[in-house]
């Protein structure tokens, strides 16, 4: 009788194994009904930000949507209040040019912890100051997580060395003490 159970048990396991392991199934596409929505609204983000219109851009995102990267690391995150505050006070010294080239990558993943649907862009983004007319190219990669026709995050990634030495910023090696 043990034998049998035990024979029992190892049919169930091989035979529901397959079922656990593709319930876990990840994969992605390009092709989604949301795509082109989702694009035009970080396209919207994006056309808001070269216009210097903060009312625009913060009504692309949700209430709750955190923003990483713009502050010294992907660590520093804002929400949509502290993101409009820091943007109002580039405007005021900065102008934002974004390449018109700029791509756009729609992509929706189904399983695992990044499931949903989200927006990659890559693009060089000229600041200008408004005082010197000193450029500044920075070439970037945002990626944004939309919900519900909301972006809920936005993740920055550039070159922040760049535009500190840009800037006048000096890089100096530790010492040898």
């Amino acid at each position: 009788m043990r034998i049998i159970r035990k024979i029992m048990l190892f049919t169930l396991a091989l035979f529901f194994t397959p079922l656990i392991f593709n319930a876990q199934e990840i994969s992605a596409t390009m092709d989604f009904e949301n795509a082109e929505a989702n694009v035009a609204i970080v396209s919207n983000y994006v056309n808001a930000l070269q216009n210097e219109d903060v009312q625009t851009m913060v009504a692309q995102l949700a209430d709750d949507a955190k923003i990483y990267g713009l502050t010294g690391g992907p660590s520093n995150v804002m929400n949509p209040t502290q993101l409009s505050e820091y943007y109002k006070e580039s405007f005021a010294t900065t102008k934002h040019k974004i390449d018109e080239n700029t791509s756009y990558a729609p992509i929706k993943v189904t399983g695992g912890i990044n499931e949903g649907e989200w927006v990659m862009v890559w693009t060089t983004d000229t600041i200008s100051s408004k005082k010197t007319g000193q450029e500044i190219p920075i070439p970037a990669q945002v990626t944004c997580f939309l919900e519900n026709g909301k972006i809920t995050m936005i993740a920055h990634y550039y070159d922040q060395l760049n535009v500190m030495t840009s800037i006048g910023y000096t890089l100096q090696p530790p010492s040898k003490e």
